[in-house]
């Protein structure tokens, strides 16, 4: 009999990101497209966003009841692990950014790191991370226990669905810029301060926040924000911009980077990793703190693109590294030697 792989799941927050989602329906679909990747794959959502000691009391009596050979908890709800009743137990970690936001106080940053990593991770046999960067961040915060594994297995990206390419959602004849993003380290600041100095529209995937509101009376510019789209919106945007910004100062990943290239669009992103190493030569770096660099590299980003062909080529070859398919085949390997140690 094959063994159970079940993915623990969190309950989306209103308005929040969707990555997470994104990532791991792209694995999905990469388990069901790969004709050698069999397994009894199932999902469990709890019951509740994670909002407060209530909701993650009651998450944590969700979990007691996951019954499973191999519980694979798939990001942003790591506090469930030592409630699972799994012989063995997966972690994914995407970022640890949240967790030393200095924003917080320092009772809080110790809270956050003990709840979400020190004590979750006692329990996990195997933390998968999104990138070097974010295995790094995660070694210096905690010491892997004795016998835990870390391995870095990339995020997977949604291939372009075969909808019809829909009515431009965008009510300007300007280039369009798409940012995707408006926490404190997308770095919308400094882009929108770059897009004032270029004829363009910068829409923005995201809340309206405090920062947009300055930089409106501020810096004029035109500009649309993008609230809680779907993924079938998220591809019309990305089908009808010019271009791509993603200068974040901090990542675990960097997905808009992937999609860009995916979407075959120039892509302006952070001279940093885990970006850098991401891009694979299929987009243009920039010093992610210089407003002028910034500008300079959207410029070229929407006003050559005779330079941009072959960048977009070279993005559209790297993506196929974060395929749901090559991404499923690196799950199902760690997967089948979790399996073997039952």
């Amino acid at each position: 009999m094959r063994a159970k792989v079940t993915w623990v799941k969190r309950q989306q927050r209103t308005n929040s990101n969707h990555s997470i989602e994104r990532c791991f329906d792209a694995i999905e679909t990469g388990f069901k497209c790969g004709s050698e990747l069999t397994l009894d794959l199932m999902s469990e959502i709890l019951p509740l966003p994670t909002k407060g000691i209530w909701s993650m009391l009651k998450n944590c009596l969700a979990a007691l009841k996951i019954k499973t050979d191999l519980a694979h908890v798939t990001g942003d709800i790591n506090y469930v692990l030592p409630f699972l009743r799994a012989h063995k137990k997966l972690l994914t970690v995407h970022d640890v950014g949240h967790v030393q936001d200095p924003k917080h106080s320092r009772l809080k940053r110790w809270l956050l790191l003990m709840i979400w990593f020190k004590i979750p991770l006692r329990f996990c046999d195997t933390v998968i991370c999104v990138s070097d960067q974010s295995l790094e961040r995660l070694n210096r915060l905690v010491p892997a226990a004795r016998g835990q594994r870390r391995v870095v297995i990339p995020a997977a990206i949604l291939e372009r669905s075969e909808h019809p390419i829909g009515p431009a959602p965008y009510s300007t004849e300007k280039q369009v810029l798409l940012q995707i993003g408006t926490a404190p380290h997308k770095n919308l600041s400094r882009v929108w301060k770059a897009c004032t100095q270029l004829d363009c529209h910068l829409a923005i995937v995201g809340h309206e926040t405090e920062e947009i509101l300055s930089l409106r009376t501020k810096h004029e510019l035109s500009h649309s924000i993008h609230r809680s789209v779907s993924d079938e919106v998220l591809e019309q945007l990305y089908l009808h911009c010019d271009a791509v910004v993603f200068v974040s100062t901090h990542e675990g990943f960097g997905m808009p980077l992937i999609e860009a290239q995916v979407y075959g669009k120039p892509c302006v992103t952070s001279a940093i990793e885990p970006m850098k190493s991401n891009a694979g030569g299929g987009a243009i770096l920039v010093d992610p703190i210089d407003t002028e660099a910034i500008c300079a590299a959207l410029k070229q980003a929407l006003k050559k693109p005779e330079s941009n062909a072959k960048l977009i080529e070279s993005g559209h070859v790297n993506s196929k590294r974060f395929s749901g398919v090559a991404v499923a085949r690196q799950h199902a390997t760690v997967y089948a030697e979790e399996i073997r140690n039952i």
